[in-house]
């Protein structure tokens, strides 16, 4: 068997090297994802929005058509009163004043020029 010589130098381990940690990394990783969960949380209180306003804007449009029913009822009530006012005027004129209808031919309806 061989032996070594004791004046040889013997190696030294070098000390261990501290384990990489991914901080840099990881705390770069965790910025990026806030970003993006901020970003998506912007996007989706944008469509909340979109969608309050659009919902406002239907029951605005739902209360002018009713509205707009009821005017429109409220017209056809009084054309209905309006033509039955006229009647019983002209009804009136004849047989309590005596008037009656102009012909055409004396009524000149075209406008004078001046």
């Amino acid at each position: 068997m061989t032996s070594w010589p004791s004046t040889a130098e013997v190696a030294v381990p070098r000390p261990a090297r501290a384990p990489v940690t991914l901080r840099g990394r990881s705390s770069a990783r965790t910025a990026g994802g806030v970003i993006w969960i901020v970003v998506v949380a912007a996007v989706l209180a944008g469509v909340v929005a979109l969608n309050v306003a659009v919902l406002r804007l239907n029951v605005e449009l739902d209360r002018l058509g009713r509205e707009r029913s009821e005017l429109r009822a409220r017209k056809a009530l009084l054309e209905s009163r309006l033509s039955s006012t006229a009647a019983r005027n002209e009804m009136l004129a004849r047989t309590q004043l005596g008037l009656v209808p102009a012909e055409p031919q004396y009524v000149d309806l075209r406008s004078r020029r001046r």
